[in-house]
């Protein structure tokens, strides 16, 4: 069994699987997991590489075990209430690795790109069941170019599409590709006072170029601002990233639900991806390679008008998380800091270098929440998707030489080579697409009084934040200060999602008896 969106035809998988069965994780496009049963009642669960399609599992009544691909729904079957040590080191550091454990007491995500054993007791084991594997750039281009075209098609192929369009490289991307097999809706958000330039600009650009691409504007006005109407988000196996804007995000689903279209595109995980952070500075200076090193370093602090001092000496110590900017929020206290020491573990990828194993962790964590923003659209009866983080995606960027795929001076320069003659040279080479602070700040300061009441909720009873800091933090915002929403923002995500799920039923099991006879 195949279970989330594959490209692989069914005499492909019957001919793969009866050979080795690992090379299946990467072989096709698609974020799946597979699971093949024995006569012996022995089942074997390939998990994704990249975690985009996570697989939980528990014990249930008579200590059967189970598995299902939503922890929540798993949490039904045990009574399981939120596990405070995940929620605690998801908080601290969100890419690190928690084994055992999910959002949810009594409930394990499996470990991606794993081939996970169990017998008919139920005993496990465990194994890894891929390994990134090595090519030059310019086959690198060439597969990332098919593998997209791929988890296009099999995601498009009977249903009827639509995708963002907005105006940035990777969106269009998607949006095109589609385009080349038939009819789709691109749909550009953007303020209702503002109807020309920026993102709407090249939008028209794109749409004028690629037949087969009808074009919508979705105008936003105050109705629409972030952390409007938060009391009203579905229940999500976990805090969901989208959760701010969620009165933007279900509005393009009504738009979309209402135009009878059932399947989205995003380009959620191509920053991740293709907009990787200067960490591999520290395999530089791991290797020796001092000229580049400084060159790099000097590169990269132009970029940011500072200085490449405290880069260079980062690199020298391997301190990634400077290097990758995760910097845990000051909101976190010390007590969440301790929780999430207990059960987190160092990374299992260590035959890869610095910036490969930063790359896999981060893909991890952007692939497993954007399941949760799928969640929300299951809600209106549309299927998101993010092929940015299919397991040969990923694969095939790792692949790839770091220092092929990585610059202070080109913008993605790996997918902008996909790219060639697929998309408008304007679109292809713009640098960044437009930035929605300006609308946070005015969604906090229309919101204030019901976004302050999270500062005192059960994230602080649980004494994992530090309610002054983030009441403070929230006031800053709300005045149009300088914030880092991204230590703001999760703590609020974290929180609003503890509300929804407090309030939400529990999903309910039937037990059916069988007799063998």
């Amino acid at each position: 069994m195949v279970v989330g969106p594959c490209s692989a035809t069914d005499a492909e998988l019957a001919t793969l699987l009866d050979g080795p069965p690992d090379s299946a994780l990467t072989a096709w496009a698609g974020a799946y997991t597979i699971v093949r049963t024995a006569p012996s009642s022995r089942i074997t669960i390939m998990t994704d590489p990249a975690g985009a399609l996570p697989i939980y599992t528990t014990q249930a009544r008579g200590g059967a075990l189970v598995w299902a691909s939503s922890s929540r729904a798993l949490a039904g079957l045990t009574h399981g209430d939120v596990d405070e040590s995940w929620l605690a080191a998801s908080l601290v550091n969100p890419t690190a690795a928690v084994p055992g454990r999910s959002a949810w007491s009594g409930v394990a995500m499996l470990p991606p790109g794993q081939r996970v054993t169990v017998s008919a007791d139920g005993s496990q084991t465990l194994r890894p069941a891929w390994q990134p594997s090595r090519l030059r750039r310019d086959e690198g281009v060439l597969r990332i170019r098919e593998t997209l075209v791929a988890a296009v098609a099999c995601r498009t192929s009977d249903a009827t599409p639509a995708a963002d369009l907005s105006g940035g490289l990777d969106s269009t991307t998607l949006a095109a590709l589609a385009a080349k097999r038939g009819p789709i809706t691109g749909v550009t958000v953007h303020p209702a006072a503002v109807n020309a330039g920026g993102d709407i600009h090249y939008a028209r650009i794109t749409a004028a170029a690629i037949p087969n691409l009808r074009h919508v504007l979705l105008p936003l006005d105050g109705r629409h601002l972030p952390y409007t109407s938060l009391d009203d988000l579905p229940p999500t196996d976990e805090p969901a990233p989208s959760t701010p804007t969620w009165t933007r995000l279900a509005t393009q689903l009504r738009l979309l639900a209402g135009a009878d279209i059932d399947c989205h595109l995003t380009g959620d995980g191509g920053d991740t991806v293709f907009g990787q952070p200067p960490v591999y500075l520290a395999d530089l200076a791991r290797s020796g390679r001092w000229l580049r090193l400084a060159a790099d370093a000097l590169s990269w602090a132009r970029l940011r008008r500072a200085s490449p001092w405290p880069l260079i000496a980062a690199a020298v110590r391997g301190d990634t998380t400077h290097l990758a900017g995760r910097i845990a929020s000051p909101g976190v206290t010390a007590h969440a800091a301790e929780l999430a020491a207990r059960v987190t573990a160092p990374d299992a990828a260590a035959d890869l270098g610095h910036a490969d194993r930063v790359l896999v962790a981060e893909v991890r964590q952007v692939a497993r929440t954007a399941h949760t923003e799928s969640q929300l659209a299951d809600a209106f009866g549309v299927a998101m998707h993010n092929p940015y983080l299919d397991a040969r995606v990923l694969d095939t960027v790792l692949a790839v030489p770091v220092r092929a795929r990585t610059s202070a001076h080109r913008y993605k320069p790996l997918l902008r080579e996909v790219t060639v003659g697929l998309l408008p040279d304007p679109v292809r080479q713009r640098g960044a697409k437009g930035v929605f602070a300006g609308d946070h700040h005015r969604g906090l300061r229309a919101n204030l009084g019901s976004v302050l009441a999270l500062a005192e909720g059960r994230l602080s009873g649980l004494r994992l934040v530090d309610p002054r800091w983030l009441a403070d933090e929230i006031h800053r915002a709300a005045a149009g200060l300088d914030v880092t929403w991204s230590h703001l923002t999760p703590l609020l995500c974290a929180e609003t999602w503890l509300r929804t799920i407090a309030k939400a039923p529990k999903v309910s099991w039937t037990y059916e008896d069988r007799q063998t006879t």
